[in-house]
């Protein structure tokens, strides 16, 4: 059969709200109309979903639209006359001034420390650095883009907060930086036996060949193109040193085993030790300082498009691998920022919603802990890069390979209670049954998104050893655990899938959310994990949870084989409104699972939810059965990833239904073909047998 999309469009009716504005700093009535005087930032909420009209009115009575604040409002900048011409003209059930206490979160910490001053636009940088210079005690420190790094104290704050140029003030956490490795990496420790992925797609013949990684960690081995590990050496295209003048070398050893854990070949093992993707190249950008501190550009844009972009004849990567994060131990109020959208978090969802073929990855982070000792890991433990939208999340497993010291031993401060005390990170408690690490950040992010969203192995974990690190001539490999681990096993995936649509369904630049919805098709779970279902469960029975997100990635899974079909539409356009249909018939021998993912706009980081654009999934039986995703009985409004499974299918055929719900800040018209008031998504299906129209 033709494979051909059968398309409809509905426009929605416009839905009532509930009465409220949802800010961090609190909620806003959403009643009245109050113009100011001095003000040029306001709010205006819709008294009905947002739609396409209502948007390009305000536009049209000049304003500009600086972004969507939930539920269903634009925060505005326009003069005083515009801003009484736009409540006159425009339905609205509230509008007033973005006030200065909106900024920043209460309460303030009381003396000078290190601030992120986000504004709205670039331009107005010199201003604010201007106004900072003019405080006592205050001080700019660093500024890129519309960031400014600054010493500030409550009074400065306060003042700063005043300007309709700046948009958000918090906690700088640029100087916190921190490699997402635990303490069960003790070399002493190692173990050769084989790290076991499972089976792999090898009657694919993938091996990342034509895929470009990127990498930002402590650097990579001895620094040298002509020295550099032979399980890596010649497949470097280009290396920058960040933290260092000139010097990319690696000699903490971090950065040398993330990206052998990605791309390397084994050649020194006879294959023992080879990565997922062990033909593709690699760009490593070296973070680490003169005193073996993390360095990290203060705007994460400027990481991103150094390795994004071509240079000197070379290609740029399209998968950008990151397994650092700032969590737990940050100072003054530094614990409030896990799980946080914090400027990071919007920064990146800009930079994947303007480049959406760049698949970023962020390891979940290591603060996990039982701090009420009742046996159970808590949850709220993501690193705060890890919170972001656009990016894969990805959370630690444990490995069959033995650590010979228990997590009470490793970490008592935080796992001093049985059965965690005792357990060895590359033991399973249960024979057979693997669990999530102890230290792997677990979610849910503040504003209830799930996230991480996959699990690889992250414990004792087999890679590179930097020949300049200590011990670095003992042996070519060494183990490491850590979440840091398990993410360059991801991106190595991530690749896989790349090779794979490029070869196979000749999609030369696939969007990153059809990676990310393949790797999450093929995922499974592992619940209840290690401990059993009794009290010391782990891991919930429903997938997707907080802790392991939608699972284990299962690359062989998420490609086709003799039993098993893969349904890839990527790059999908959609417009505010419309609904979009698909047409299946089950193969009958497998469950029916389709993945709806979709980049989404960048959140103002003032919303108290993260979620901008909402498109929705769900699946139609035969019989008339509704299937939302995500183990919900209605649309998923958090998420910009939505999973539903159909154990058991009926025969007959299937409706799958793309709505958009509601696009507030759509796509730039380059990436939609022209259209207006549209974004892309992406959508795959396994276990149909054929789609039809």
């Amino acid at each position: 059969m033709k494979r051909l999309i059968a398309i409809i469009l509905v426009l929605k009716p416009l839905i009532p709200l509930e009465a409220s504005i949802i800010l961090r700093s609190g909620e806003i009535s959403d009643e009245g109309t109050f113009i100011e005087e001095a003000a040029s930032l306001y709010i205006i909420s819709s008294p009905s979903a947002i739609t396409p009209e209502w948007r390009k009115t305000i536009l049209n009575e000049g304003a500009r639209i600086y972004g969507y604040l939930p539920d269903e409002a634009y925060l505005i900048k326009c003069e005083r006359n515009k801003a009484e011409s736009i409540a006159e003209r425009i339905p609205h059930s509230y509008m007033g001034p973005y006030k200065k206490e909106y900024k920043f979160s209460s309460p303030l910490e009381s003396g000078f420390h290190e601030y992120l001053v986000s504004l709205f636009e670039e331009a107005a940088r010199p201003i604010i650095e201007d106004k900072i210079a003019s405080l006592e005690g205050c001080k700019t420190v660093y500024s890129s883009g519309e960031i400014i790094r600054a010493i500030l104290n409550e009074k400065a704050i306060i003042e700063i907060a005043a300007d309709d140029e700046v948009a958000w003030i918090d906690l700088s956490v640029v100087n916190n930086a921190k490699l997402l490795v635990d303490k069960s990496s003790q070399s002493e420790l190692m173990d050769y036996r084989s790290l076991n992925l499972g089976n792999g797609p090898n009657n694919l013949h993938l091996s990342g060949e034509g895929e470009i990684i990127a990498i930002a960690d402590t650097g990579l081995d001895t620094g040298n193109f002509e020295t550099l590990h032979p399980d890596i050496k010649g497949r470097v295209l280009r290396a920058y040193a960040v933290g260092r003048a000139g010097d990319w070398s690696d000699p903490m050893g971090h950065g040398t085993h993330i990206c052998g854990a990605a791309i390397g070949d084994g050649k020194l093992s006879r294959g023992l030790y080879r990565a997922p993707a062990y033909e593709a190249n690699l760009i490593i950008q070296s973070l680490m300082g003169e005193s073996g501190e993390e360095i990290r550009p203060t705007n994460l844009k400027d990481l991103f498009l150094q390795a994004y972009i071509d240079e000197e004849g070379k290609k740029g990567a399209r998968i950008h691998s990151n397994s650092w994060g700032e969590g737990r131990e940050l100072g003054p109020g530094g614990a409030d920022f896990l799980g946080a959208y914090i400027e990071d978090c919007k920064v990146i969802d800009k930079f994947a919603f303007e480049h959406p073929d760049l698949v970023i990855l962020f390891a979940s982070g290591n603060d996990a802990a039982d701090l009420n000792n009742d046996g159970i890991v808590d949850l709220d433990s993501l690193n705060s890069q890890a919170t972001a939208k656009n990016i894969i999340s990805v959370g630690a497993c444990e490995n069959f390979r033995p650590c010979k010291i228990g997590y009470g031993k490793i970490s008592p401060r935080f796992f001093s209670s049985e059965p965690i005390a005792s357990d060895d990170p590359g033991l399973p408690a249960k024979q057979g049954t693997i669990g999530i690490a102890a230290f792997s950040g677990r979610g849910p992010c503040d504003d209830g998104r799930i996230k991480p969203d996959i699990i690889a192995p992250g414990t004792m974990i087999c890679s590179l050893r930097s020949q300049i690190s200590p011990r670095g001539n003992e042996t070519p490999y060494c183990c490491k655990s850590g979440t840091s681990m398990a993410c360059p096993i991801v991106a190595g995936c991530a690749a896989l899938l790349r090779e794979y649509l490029r070869k196979y369904r000749n999609i030369e630049n696939p969007d990153s959310a059809t990676i990310k919805a393949m790797l999450i098709l093929g995922a499974r779970s592992i619940t209840p994990g290690q401990y059993g279902v009794a009290e010391f469960r782990e891991i919930p029975p429903e997938t997707p949870n907080f802790v392991e997100g939608w699972g284990l990635v299962d690359i062989a899974a998420a490609l086709p084989d003799g039993t098993r079909n893969i349904e890839v539409f990527d790059s999908r356009i959609i417009t505010a409104g419309e609904e979009q249909i698909f047409y299946f018939i089950p193969d009958g021998k497998i469950p029916l699972k389709a993945v709806l993912a979709y980049t989404d706009a960048p959140s103002l980081v003032a919303a108290k939810k993260n979620l901008v654009n909402d498109l929705d999934i769900e699946i139609i039986s035969p019989s008339g059965k509704k299937f939302f995703p995500n183990n919900l009985t209605s649309p998923d409004k958090l998420n910009n990833v939505e999973k539903a499974i159909i154990q058991n299918p009926e025969s007959g055929i299937y409706t799958i239904k793309i709505s958009a719900r509601k696009i507030p800040v759509p796509m730039n018209k380059s990436f939609t073909s022209g259209k207006e008031d549209s974004t892309r998504y992406s959508l795959v299906v396994s276990g149909a047998k054929s789609s039809i129209h």
